[in-house]
């Protein structure tokens, strides 16, 4: 097994920018990378065409993470027009802002120049939820002791591409 070398934070930045503009393939392959280094992930993501997905991101969302992945898990891989109606009759409060992301990363595809991608043929490729800061709160208790409550917000990203046939 090799020795992992710590990146300096310099080399992290770096890195992180590089991921910035590239693809994210299906959900099976977002697993697949999660578990590589940020380094080994950077250059693996690279080599996928970029004009085959369109993207859109929800951060700072005031929503539980772990609430909003129930819904997120629903659409993962469906139809577009399948995706609309399971948010649709889905009796979560997540379901509302999901759809909204849902919908915006559609229209990105749509109406980009280099994708033109056909309502019809639009997938959910991708979707996932990423844990946001914690707003801290305190609660006072008993003998003049208090226990912090954590506001945990999300970052929630819907990537979608079209498939053929």
């Amino acid at each position: 097994m090799e020795a992992r070398k710590r990146l300096k934070k310099g080399e992290r930045s770096d890195i992180r920018k590089d991921l910035r503009d590239v693809h994210y393939p299906s959900s099976a392959g977002l697993q697949r990378y999660a578990k590589l280094s940020l380094r080994k992930r950077a250059e693996a993501l690279k080599e996928e065409k970029p004009h085959t997905y369109a993207m859109a991101t929800a951060r700072y969302v005031r929503m539980s993470p772990r609430k909003v992945r129930l819904v997120v898990d629903l659409i993962r891989g469906k139809k577009l027009e399948e995706a609309r109606a399971i948010l649709k009759y889905t009796p979560h409060r997540a379901s509302e802002v999901v759809a909204k992301v849902l919908e915006s990363a559609a229209a990105n595809g749509m109406n980009d120049d280099r994708k033109n991608m056909i309502e019809d043929q639009i997938y959910v490729k991708a979707a996932y939820v990423d844990e946001g800061p914690a707003i801290k709160r305190v609660l006072p208790r008993a003998r003049g002791s208090a226990n912090m409550i954590k506001k945990r917000t999300s970052h929630i990203t819907i990537i979608v591409g079209e498939k053929n046939g």
